[in-house]
């Protein structure tokens, strides 16, 4: 049985999941079809310390012949997180403040899902595990991972492959009870694979070995559990056994393991896809409705330095969601309650409205109002913007993108992240489900609709009869096009490069686009971010206040937010393209090395996914933390260099007298002191090298050129220009 603990709580949560899990026995439980599954609805009591504890866990399925993998998520109601009520007064965190009833995690979305992330945050319970003495490999370095004799592994369940990852432990826990042991991938597991977790000759800070759970060492050392339904389990635990054993992995140095399956392609992209598919079907050829609301210029006194016409309107595309127009709050319209059932647009016939702004530079046309002001034309691009922004206004007019425009004749258009914009916020969406994450579906959901709104703009751009149609796009007495509509490419920074390869992978209508300071995935990125808890963390931290809790919650989010960021598409970009999607991909990603709000080590694990080569010398010549900087990226052997690439842009060390620079992020899962140096998040933009290195590459035909020399890539902010 599991103990019962100090916290209250807890205490409830284990009664509810031994009276689960005697319900089931009554019932005769159901055994997953996977080797060490439950699919019972109680407790795992592999670590007693938490319900749902390890995960992600095939426990926590059940057998299901429709779906790809064979399973489908069983997550049990009455063991999952409980929020409690959270009433805040509104700030300029929380414009409207957050007033929320608490409650359980409503387990139905999740439940539809095939299987875990593919970047799955992993998570176990071992209070007073030491990761040095145990010699875990850690973040500086996960190539120890790889050894046969490493004490923290992930296996490949039918190759017995080891795959690259590191561990730590949540630094933000105030006390072993509450501080979750984090495994990483450092590189995106296989969708719809098994894989089996590993913890053996786990130690404490004296280096003395730490005892498993009663109930994992009645299985590993074949001593009876003295519970029928425990019992049921025995088979599937020693097959895992056998499996390992075949690896060489003795299953008495075992302190822990289990296994869990990786979603399948259709469980993660399917939705997105299928609203692609439909949205651009019902086009039938034709190019979608849009309206010019506004034309700005120079002699009216509404355009920044570097642009000669501002024009701005809004796009009809099919509305998916379950609210007229798509609003903040919506989320999506399935056909039917079935798990894998797809959006299909409201009433049949609903529109999503969305908003945007596009700019012309002076480069392309000098002066709109002298009508011999001759035309190059710019090449056309979307522009994605950064968190809770705005595609029609904010960082789009910034002093860095019209840079970009004029250096490079580029016209942007931009469109709203929804799901991620200002409309959101404001409307407290972010904020409530920070509260309650059964309300998660409101920001999933709508980026989806985000995203294909954002392929929508980019058939405007490719279409002749989109803006090329528009005299808004014209000039002179040619009438010339002020754009070559013949391809369209994509640049995003921040939220930007985090969504942008989930846009890029499914596009139909976007081959190449530059990836700003981006990341993969949330649960990696959140707490790595160094406001998060001025920010956002002080909403969640109310709500779910058992610190195993958090851990867990991130890890929850994951496995939704697969379906609308990079995790969930990185696969793709890596050539195996998704059905009725070009395969011709590439992306260059630009990385700011100790980036305040975006971590470096989540583009790195990208880089791996993807294939992407680094430039050298940054690993013999870079400042890091990591003693192994880079592990397994391969570098670029020459330039120009035709495929994906991972560029890292350097700030330098903090300047005492200009503050210019910034010191190098901490190696624990908290983010960086924002109050020294300068954040380098907009340095790689900022820089005019980099910006000619993005150019080069939003070609047709575009390669990555060497724009840094014989050293590392040095931002503007380092040098001082």
């Amino acid at each position: 049985m599991k103990p019962l603990i100090d916290k209250d709580r807890r205490r409830i949560r284990s009664i509810l999941c031994l009276l689960a899990g005697a319900a089931a026995l009554t019932l005769v439980a159901q055994v997953s079809a996977q080797p060490s599954g439950g699919g019972s609805g109680a407790c795992d009591d592999l670590v007693p310390t938490h319900c749902l504890y390890p995960f992600p866990n095939n426990f926590f399925t059940r057998a299901d012949s429709s779906s790809a993998t064979g399973l489908r998520i069983n997550l049990p109601a009455d063991a999952m997180p409980v929020a409690q009520p959270v009433s805040l007064p509104a700030d300029a965190r929380a414009p409207g403040g957050v007033q929320s009833p608490g409650g359980p995690v409503q387990v139905q979305e999740w439940n539809r899902n095939d299987g875990f992330s593919p970047g799955a945050m992993i998570l176990a319970h071992l209070p007073g595990i030491d990761l040095q003495q145990t010699g875990a490999a850690l973040i500086t370095d996960p190539a120890p991972s790889l050894r046969a004799d490493a004490p923290i592994q992930l296996i490949h369940a039918d190759s017995g492959e080891r795959q690259l990852l590191w561990a730590e432990l949540d630094s933000n826990a105030t006390s072993a009870d509450g501080q979750a042991l984090i495994i990483r991938p450092a590189k995106n597991l296989r969708e719809g694979e098994r894989y089996i977790v590993v913890i053996r000759n786990a130690r404490d800070a004296n280096g003395a070995l730490l005892a498993p759970s009663p109930l994992f060492r009645a299985y590993r050392d074949s001593t009876d559990t003295g519970n029928a339904l425990h019992e049921q389990r025995r088979p599937a635990m020693q097959s895992l056994f056998e499996t390992l054993e075949s690896t060489g992995i003795a299953r008495d140095s075992l302190t822990l393991s289990w296994d869990f399956t990786v979603a399948s392609q259709s469980s993660l992209t399917g939705r997105l896809l299928a609203i692609r598919d439909d949205a651009f079907n019902r086009l039938n050829g034709g190019a979608p409705r849009f309206t010019i609301t506004e034309v700005g210029s120079i002699i009216q006194g509404d355009m920044r330095e570097g642009l000669s016409r501002g024009i701005t309107g809004t796009f009809d595309v099919p509305n998916y969601l379950n609210l007229p127009g798509g609003v903040p709050g919506s989320r999506f319209n399935y056909a039917s309650d079935a798990p894998d059932a797809l959006p299909v647009v409201l009433n049949g016939n609903d529109v999503f409205t969305a908003r945007f702004r596009c700019q012309v530079p002076v480069s392309a046309v000098a002066d709109f109002d002298d009508p011999d002001s001759p035309v190059t034309p710019a090449r056309a691009a979307l522009y994605g913007h950064g968190l809770f922004g705005e595609g029609p206004g904010g960082e789009f007019r910034a002093g860095n993108v019209r840079a970009m425009q004029v250096e490079h004749n580029i016209l942007f258009c931009a469109t709203d992240w929804s799901g991620m914009s200002t409309a959101d916020f404001m409307a407290g969406i972010m904020q409530h489900i920070l509260a309650d994450i059964s309300r998660f579906p409101e920001q999933i959901d709508r980026s989806q609709q985000g995203i294909l709104a954002a392929m929508y703009l980019a058939e405007l751009l490719r279409h002749p009869d989109g803006f090329a149609s528009h005299p808004a796009f014209r000039h002179g007495p040619e009438n010339t096009l002020v754009y070559d509509p013949a391809e369209v490419f994509y640049d995003g920074n921040s939220q930007g490069g985090i969504l942008g390869g989930a846009l890029i992978a499914t596009a139909p209508n976007i081959h190449r686009g530059v990836l700003g300071v981006p990341g993969s995935n949330y649960s990696l990125l959140l707490r790595r971010y160094g406001d998060f808890n001025v920010r956002f963390g002080f909403i969640l931290y109310e709500a779910y206040q058992d610190e195993l809790d958090r851990s867990l919650v991130f890890a929850l989010m994951q496995m939704l937010w697969d379906r609308a960021e990079n995790n969930g598409y990185l696969s793709h970009l890596a050539g195996r393209h998704l059905p009725n999607t070009p395969a011709d991909k590439r992306v260059l990603l630009h990385v700011a090395l100790g980036d305040y709000q975006v971590t470096h080590w989540s583009a790195e694990i990208m880089a791996r996914t993807i294939g992407a080569a680094i430039h050298e010398p940054t690993v013999r010549l870079g400042r890091t933390t990591d003693s192994n900087p880079y592990f397994a990226i391969p570098v670029i052997e020459q330039y120009p260099h035709q495929g994906h690439a991972l560029m890292i842009w350097d700030s330098g060390d903090v300047d005492p007298s200009t503050g210019r620079g910034n010191p190098l992020p901490p190696t624990v899962n908290r983010g960086p002191d924002t109050s020294v140096g300068n954040d380098p998040h907009e340095s790689p933009r900022n820089t005019v090298a980099a910006r000619r290195q993005k150019s080069e590459f939003m070609k047709s035909e575009g390669v990555v050129v060497d724009v840094c020399g014989d050293g590392p890539c040095l931002s503007d902010d380092h040098t001082g220009r």
